[in-house]
């Protein structure tokens, strides 16, 4: 599905209220990147970790194949879930994923898990995350891990002018916003370390924020070095 595909399948069969379409029109675009990934590709079955807007555009594909882990209801409401009705669909695993023991947990194993948006809002560490992942992906799996670029040029000239690029943390708990924020270094570090081979690294200007200054860095993009791009989405394989 093309960007503009994606929007008009929201708008056309939801009812989206104003923060929701911001977070859609923000985000449309990282939606695409993952499917464009996964296009001509089958799974058996498929984990989709943080119950969002993705988890209905993968619906359509893999049906119950799909598996959710997250918050339940109300706690998935807001910008990141156009409604509720996907948790009455699929298995949902209702899991904190700081607290998140995949040892312990009688799980099967998945061809397919994409962690998107998910790792910067979490407090624990990165190396259990890996390690409990690596856990429930199947030999030749893959791993979709997408998050923000912690060193991208945006932020970097935040700071040179005298701004923290990073929000403060906030007082609601189910929602506190990122603890921290990776680069491309890190992870492909965190997934060799778990024995994952890299099959592939993209990095995108794709959060289409509203503000001139995004706009600007979005008709910019291909002269930003890919490294200090907003975005990044990595595919890793476990052999």
């Amino acid at each position: 599905m093309q960007k503009e595909e994606i929007k008009k399948y929201f708008y056309d069969n939801f009812e989206l209220n104003q923060e929701k379409k911001e977070y859609l029109e923000i985000h449309a675009k990282r939606f695409k990147t993952i499917l464009s990934i996964i296009e001509n590709k089958n799974f058996n079955a498929v984990l989709d970790i943080g119950p969002s807007f993705l988890s209905e555009l993968l619906y359509p594909k893999f049906g119950e194949k799909l598996t959710l882990l997250g918050f339940d209801g109300e706690e998935n409401e807001g910008g990141h879930l156009p409604n509720s009705a996907i948790l009455k669909k699929v298995k949902l695993i209702k899991q904190d994923l700081n607290f998140f023991k995949a040892y312990a947990e009688d799980l099967p194993k998945y061809d397919l898990i994409i962690c998107a948006e998910v790792m910067e809002h979490l407090y624990t560490s990165p190396r259990i995350l890996f390690k409990n992942l690596n856990h429930l992906l199947n030999k030749e799996g893959l791993l979709i891990i997408q998050t923000p670029n912690a060193i991208a040029l945006r932020k970097r000239l935040a700071l040179l002018f005298g701004n923290n690029p990073f929000e403060m943390p906030r007082e609601n708990l189910e929602n506190p916003g990122h603890f921290r924020e990776y680069t491309a270094k890190e992870l492909v570090g965190l997934g060799q370390v778990n024995g994952l081979k890299i099959e592939k690294i993209i990095f995108d200007e794709y959060f289409e924020y509203p503000s001139t200054l995004s706009k600007f860095y979005r008709f910019f993009k291909i002269i930003i070095p890919k490294n200090l791009k907003s975005g990044i989405t990595i595919v890793f394989k476990k052999p």
